[in-house]
């Protein structure tokens, strides 16, 4: 195949899926990786598609994302309820990573373990943490992303290679049947390097998440140990989404 139609071909495979990674673009086209890196860097410099960590995406796939700010003020109470529910599966003396997200946030106010270590790429999280408790933290480095406060890209990845993780606690988007999206696929990147280190996977979302789609998938459902949720949540969407995984939403009172 000629570079010209390969690199059509890329392109034809992004109107279809908006994003692939490298390896789904070399097998979809029967070449090697390296030669589609040369490919997507090519076609980015061209203008003709957004260059990825990863990856590549079509150049009009992406929306606006809410802000971290924007979110602040949406349903506090479900999220704090979250807390109260994350923190009754936290055991003492525990190495912890914690996504970025206004869920997480507000959680974060309920937890009360002992001898905790936290992990997490948010900024909003790290400050809470900071100025409110005497836990030990970790902030991974990483480009700074001033929309979603969180650092993202192969700094913020490789910064989870040495490190062993209890529990990992990601935020989502949205969850639809088995697939937990988000907005921009380098935040994904990042929560998936922390579940690859971590012996409990856990999601963690509002009742009015569920149900409800962002434009990427960055994990299956039933790749995770726990869904985490508040009590809102329907009985009919419960039974459907525990065939994915086990649903938590109670909390000793």
């Amino acid at each position: 195949m000629l570079k010209k139609e390969r690199q059509n071909k890329i392109l034809e495979l992004l109107e279809e899926h908006s994003y692939l990674t490298i390896v789904e673009i070399a097998d979809a086209l029967e070449v090697s990786e390296m030669t589609i890196r040369r490919d997507v860097t090519e076609l980015s410099k061209e203008n003709k598609l957004k260059k990825l960590y990863g990856g590549a995406e079509k150049l009009d796939s992406q929306r606006k994302e809410l802000s971290t700010q924007e979110k602040i003020h949406a349903n506090i109470d479900e999220k704090k309820y979250i807390g109260k529910v994350m923190n009754e599966i936290i055991q003492d003396n525990s190495t912890i990573f914690v996504g970025a997200g206004t869920t997480i946030l507000y959680a974060l106010q309920l937890i009360n373990r002992k001898n905790l270590f936290f992990i997490t790429n948010s900024l909003i999280a790290f400050m809470y943490l900071r100025e409110h408790t005497d836990y030990r933290i970790i902030l991974t480095g990483g480009e700074f992303s001033p929309v979603t406060e969180e650092f993202v890209g192969e700094v913020a990845i490789k910064s989870f290679e040495s490190l062993n993780i209890d529990i990992a606690f990601a935020a989502t988007n949205g969850i639809i049947d088995n697939n937990v999206t988000t907005a921009q696929f380098v935040e994904g990147a990042v929560q998936n390097a922390a579940l690859a280190k971590a012996k409990i996977k856990c999601v963690v979302a509002d009742s009015s998440k569920i149900g409800v789609s962002d434009i990427y998938t960055f994990c299956n459902l039933n790749d995770f140990d726990y869904l985490i949720t508040d009590e809102k949540i329907s009985k009919e969407i419960f039974d459907h989404y525990s065939q994915y995984t086990t649903i938590l939403k109670e909390h000793a009172k």
